[in-house]
């Protein structure tokens, strides 16, 4: 390992340390506090650690598409790394299902859901699906590591093929499924838009290639070349499925600024123009065109590293921006006037408790992928192949 690199991994390791310290502050105050110390309250009731919630599961289903796409294509750097995906999609979704855990009123009730579960319920249904996706991805990573590195897909014989298969089917059914938890509630026009399902599924590609590809910069070797697989496709998955977004999101905009039978607007323009103005125009549209300068443009592992984590943190944006304005507009015209309390406001803050059980997510998210990277990662997965 050249002096750089060690001196980089040091520098993280220190803010990992830092971050993990302060975010156990936050969670012992959760579970101390009770939700006391929280900014949502009865008229905005999801906040951000559900906005986690949100982003955890895309990430976990657009790493295992991606990935095990990249693994049945026989892509070299994903084919060697099945393992790596399988942990990494595991990680992101465990992390999301704590994060909503820890937005519970009553979070040891939680069980609940699993063994009196309402079908009816998009949250039931949502919950049984994670539950198979984890046992689907726990048995691929058994089966994947009873074979050699190496192998090609025609060789990917017995049950992991199938069983990538079916956890594809899931992966993408699931970013989507949250969408439409949004998309089907009649009584909030700013969710209830057919592109909802569709958003949330190009996040979470975009998002889920961005940590597959940050976690293979990691990976790669020394003198490995950014033009090389896996780093080189993963560049490009990215980097469409962030045009896609954003192309998308204006479809949406558009049509709520220029029809004028559109519904939801005043939701629209607290994005655009209300207080945290600043979360769309400078976190999710300028990180994003950063990001996506450094992946085109960049030339070194760092530059690419940086626009894939770029991606990968703003990209949290794009749940908030969804769900606190469809929740910030009074379903009732003078409803928030009828009667006055601090949980009674339309008007969302996180506070530092939230922020800091969110640093603790974070850095609870990081250990658990680090922690598969030193046992099932093999350096060199990024020279394996110069792009053409």
């Amino acid at each position: 390992m050249n002096t750089t690199r060690a001196k980089t991994l040091r520098v993280l390791t220190m803010i990992w340390v830092a971050a993990f310290g302060l975010g156990l502050v936050g969670l012992i105050l959760r579970f101390a506090t009770g939700e006391r110390l929280v900014g949502y309250g009865s008229y905005v009731p999801w906040g951000l650690w559900v906005a986690l919630y949100f982003h955890g599961v895309g990430i976990a289903g657009g790493v295992f598409a991606v990935g095990a796409l990249g693994y049945l294509r026989g892509v070299p750097g994903l084919r060697e790394q099945l393992r790596v995906t399988l942990w990494v999609s595991a990680a992101a979704l465990v992390t999301g299902l704590f994060a909503v855990w820890l937005d519970l009123g009553h979070p040891w009730r939680g069980y609940r859901m699993l063994t009196a579960p309402s079908f009816t319920s998009m949250m039931a249904f949502n919950s049984w699906m994670y539950g198979a996706f984890l046992v689907t991805v726990a048995a691929a990573f058994a089966l994947a590591s009873r074979r050699p590195g190496g192998r090609t897909p025609g060789d990917a014989a017995g049950w992991l093929a199938p069983l990538l298969m079916l956890g594809l089917v899931m992966a993408v059914a699931f970013p989507s499924q949250s969408g439409a938890f949004f998309g089907v509630v009649d009584a909030r026009p700013y969710w209830n838009t057919a592109l909802m399902p569709i958003l949330f599924l190009a996040s979470a590609v975009a998002s889920g290639a961005a940590v597959l590809l940050l976690v293979h910069t990691f990976l790669a070797g020394e003198g490995a070349r950014v033009g090389a697989e896996p780093l080189r496709l993963l560049r490009l998955v990215t980097i469409a499925a962030v045009v896609v977004y954003l192309a998308l999101e204006f479809a949406e905009f558009s049509v709520a600024f220029w029809s004028p039978a559109a519904h939801g607007r005043e939701a629209y323009q607290l994005v655009l123009a209300g207080p945290f103005w600043w979360v769309f125009w400078i976190v999710h549209l300028g990180g994003a065109l950063v990001a996506l300068w450094l992946l085109a443009r960049g030339r070194s592992l760092s530059a690419v590293g940086t626009g894939a984590f770029l991606v990968a943190l703003t990209f949290v944006t794009t749940r908030l921006n969804i769900l606190i304005p469809g929740q910030a507009v009074s379903e009732l015209r003078g409803l928030e006037g009828a009667f006055t309390h601090p949980r009674l406001s339309f008007h969302y803050q996180a506070t530092w408790n939230e922020y800091l059980v969110a640093l603790f997510l974070g850095a609870f998210g990081v250990g658990l992928v680090h922690a598969g990277l030193v046992r099932y990662g093999r350096q060199g997965s990024g020279k394996e192949v110069e792009a053409r």
